[in-house]
């Protein structure tokens, strides 16, 4: 029988990659229970290679295995599903998820793997209007009260503007229009080595280049995915 290993330590501190992971976690990841108490953590994606690289940095042997909608990570290991429950995770959590307690610093990172797991960002051209290149960004959960606590933080520490929370039959949106969406872009993505899912950083950045090339307008705008200010976080 081959044995799997996996960094037994990875949630014990925060780093910027662990972060990252558990904002992963919350959005596309799930907490599975056994009768026999060997519980494991589950993340399936669509995006294998993206799950190879939560794989890498969690030092796991553990195998991605194919399913009928994409790809998946199974890792049992009592430790790593202690860790996930003592930082606010908890099985069944897609209708009752809180936000868990996240260290300021790692704030940008938490919300960068939420929204690799959940989030979507797309750009349009509406010909009414004189700026005719559109973008908007949106965090999905099943969770109201973790959007709203999600919305109150962005607001306070990326400083961004309410944003709209909407409500669907199965789920509910924190959506966000152009201004807003490429201050959350420089937010997340404040240097070019995080840890991302790089299809959706190039949304924003394909949205600017296109701005750019619209007559100029924007040709003073920096690097969606460069921070230009000193990125200090206040205590909630």
């Amino acid at each position: 029988m081959t044995i799997r290993t996996v960094d037994t330590s990875f949630f014990h501190s925060w780093s910027r990659d662990m972060a990252y992971v558990l904002g992963v976690i919350a959005s596309d990841g799930c907490l599975v229970e056994h009768p026999n108490g060997l519980h494991e953590l589950d993340i399936t994606t669509k995006d294998y290679e993206w799950l190879y690289q939560i794989r890498e940095v969690l030092k796991s042997t553990h195998k991605i295995g194919r399913k009928p909608r994409g790809y998946r990570l199974q890792i049992r290991n009592q430790t790593i599903y202690r860790d996930l429950i003592e930082l606010g995770l908890t099985s069944r959590k897609s209708k009752t998820l809180r936000f868990p307690e996240v260290s300021l610093p790692f704030l940008p990172d938490f919300v960068r793997g939420d929204f690799d797991g959940d989030g979507t960002v797309w750009f349009w051209k509406e010909t009414r209007w004189r700026h005719t290149w559109q973008l908007a960004a949106s965090f999905y959960s099943g969770s109201r009260i973790f959007l709203e606590k999600l919305q109150l933080l962005l607001q306070r520490h990326a400083h961004l503007s309410p944003g709209s929370l909407a409500t669907f039959p199965t789920v509910f949106a924190l959506r966000y229009g152009i201004t807003d969406s490429l201050k959350l872009c420089r937010w997340m993505y404040y240097d070019r080595a995080v840890l991302c899912l790089h299809r959706k950083r190039k949304k924003f950045e394909d949205f600017l280049a296109l701005k750019t090339n619209e007559g100029g307008r924007q040709s003073s705008t920096p690097p969606p995915c460069i921070l230009t200010t000193d990125q200090t976080l206040a205590t909630v």
